[in-house]
């Protein structure tokens, strides 16, 4: 896969794995409170529509920020506005810009290098992906429902693959990927729904 093609796919892959999440457990907690079927759908869309516009633009806030290479510099900037000796100072900053080469480094080794994408095709990636994940929760809603164990079964598959090629891409231990991904976004589902019947 071309360094691109990876920087696209990466993007929607975020946005994916939280689009999925985050409608899941709204759709969870609803149903388990106990409203109508329509009502939880609608409010799914919503909630679906207002995180995939949030982590839109905090993912182009974010990569605007990284691709400006300001942040080294506040942060030095930080460092020599220090009240402390001279020569502490010193040792702050070497610290500060050897920390930050190695990161560069590892970061690049670990297949992400190359020019990532501009802030406003990552913001639309993230947001797509987000779209993507939410109508996978709302049709597969259509399909199956709660509390029956099936209504589950889409969404962990999903979640298993993405987290799996998210962490793989990153060069990350895929299976501990997989377990915070799936696992973590299973439980918050379950959790929210019996929340919501407690309620």
């Amino acid at each position: 896969m071309s360094k691109i093609t990876t920087h696209y796919f990466s993007s929607v892959l975020i946005g994916v794995i939280d689009g999925i999440i985050i409608p899941l457990t709204v759709f969870c907690f609803l149903s388990g409170l106990d409203h109508a079927a329509s009502d939880v759908r609608q409010y799914t869309f919503y909630a679906t529509l207002a995180a995939a516009t949030l982590m839109a633009a905090g993912g182009f806030f974010t990569r605007r920020e990284e691709l400006s290479h300001t942040h080294d510099k506040r942060i030095l900037n930080v460092y020599k506005g220090l009240d402390v000796a001279d020569h502490i100072k010193e040792d702050l900053i070497k610290d500060a810009e050897r920390e930050s080469s190695e990161w560069k480094t590892e970061w690049e080794q670990k297949g992400t290098a190359g020019e990532p994408l501009p802030p406003l095709s990552y913001a639309l990636c993230i947001f797509a992906g987000c779209i993507a994940g939410g109508l996978t929760i709302l049709l597969n809603a259509q399909r199956h429902s709660l509390p029956g164990y099936l209504f589950f079964l889409n969404p962990a598959v999903i979640l298993i693959i993405t987290g799996f090629l998210k962490y793989r891409l990153f060069g990350r231990p895929v299976w501990g990927g997989v377990i915070l991904t799936a696992g973590g976004g299973l439980l918050a589902a379950a959790g929210a729904y019996w929340i919501g019947t407690l309620i």
